[in-house]
């Protein structure tokens, strides 16, 4: 299997993590239910029927309800109480207990939003479980004695195969948790460094990279749309996100390789951060970026969106006076006319 295709697998399987978990199950009961009616151990046959009925009832549950952590409590009560009538019948000897010593960590992995319920469901998990260690002890030596004496020539297959099903689910439950802990995390990296509407590096990343990196030569180009108040007024503020959307699509194509950022600054101002070229090479690449945008975004009215740039230069070290010189440079645009990059070569 590719490395892709086989990130694409996990992912479906973390998330789709209840229907998993309930499908394993319930393919545990089926078996079971076939490999007790072949032994004639027909009571456990019967009881394992029944609960493979209950789990197709809970997928169907959770295929109408997606991601609800009621399947999974419910799965969790029906393992104990399956274990214990089990029990009954062996007499403790079969490791169904490992059932339910594995399903209380699973139950924390599994229904992480129960909180404080999830640890009532854990405890009732080691109360069954104590339950079942004690079994042997409260069972009439005559409760289905013909059972109990057929079943004992399979009880080392049966021990060996219930811990190895319990381990894979704990394993599997793990493995699943450990994928959405990663998830989220990236999630919550991205939007640390990244502006939640544009897709576009934020103030906080431009900082922190410059604060991290070694000194270099810079130039850098402030970009606020024209007249966006007045876009926001007469077509709302859909439309005035749907300008700044497209404006950051035509930044990120500009910013193609490691040297070149494209940062929302804040509202309608955009950042052009480019490391390693000189200011002449850089204001070709902003007027080109003015005028694609020029052409390429148009309001419903049929005018064209423009943007006006303020561009400086230096290195990295003296960031914050020249961002504060593209800002000037940016303000002196606007009270000249607007659509237009200025730079200290426009001011000579």
């Amino acid at each position: 299997m590719e490395t892709g295709n086989a990130s694409s697998f996990i992912k479906m399987l973390a998330k789709n993590r209840n229907t998993v978990f309930l499908y394993l199950c319930l393919i545990v009961h089926l078996s079971y239910f076939l490999v007790f009616l072949v032994l004639k151990l027909t009571p456990l046959s019967v009881l394992n029927l029944i609960s493979s009925v209950i789990y197709i009832m809970l997928l169907g549950y959770e295929k109408k309800h997606k991601g609800t952590e009621k399947v999974i409590v419910e799965a969790y009560l029906e393992i104990m109480v399956f274990a214990i009538i089990s029990e009954i019948f062996f007499r403790g000897t079969y490791g169904f207990i490992c059932f339910i010593i594995g399903m209380i960590p699973v139950i924390h992995y599994l229904a992480p939003s129960y909180k404080n319920k999830r640890f009532i469901y854990q405890f009732l998990g080691v109360g069954a479980g104590l339950l079942v260690y004690n079994i042997k002890y409260v069972v009439p030596d005559n409760f289905f004695a013909d059972v109990f004496e057929l079943s004992q020539s399979y009880v080392g297959i049966f021990k060996l195969v219930n811990l190895i099903i319990t381990f894979g689910t704990v394993i599997y439950t793990s493995f699943v948790y450990e994928v959405e802990l990663d998830r989220i995390r990236c999630e919550l990296d991205y939007n640390c460094t990244h502006d939640a509407l544009t897709g576009l590096y934020n103030r906080r990343f431009l900082y922190d990279m410059i604060k991290n990196t070694e000194e270099t030569g810079i130039s850098t180009a402030i970009l606020d749309v024209d007249n966006f108040k007045k876009i926001n007024d007469k077509f709302g503020h859909d439309v005035g996100d749907d300008v700044l959307v497209k404006i950051s699509s035509c930044l990120i194509k500009e910013a193609n390789d490691n040297d070149v950022f494209s940062v929302r600054w804040g509202g309608e101002e955009f950042v052009l951060y480019y490391e390693n070229i000189n200011i002449e090479k850089a204001h070709q690449y902003i007027s080109k970026l003015c005028s694609e945008i020029s052409e390429q975004i148009v309001l419903p009215d049929d005018t064209h969106v423009t943007v006006t740039a303020g561009l400086a230069g230096g290195i990295k070290s003296d960031f914050e006076k020249i961002i504060k010189q593209a800002d000037e440079y940016l303000y002196r645009g606007k009270q000249n006319g607007k659509n237009c990059v200025v730079w200290e070569q426009s001011l000579s």
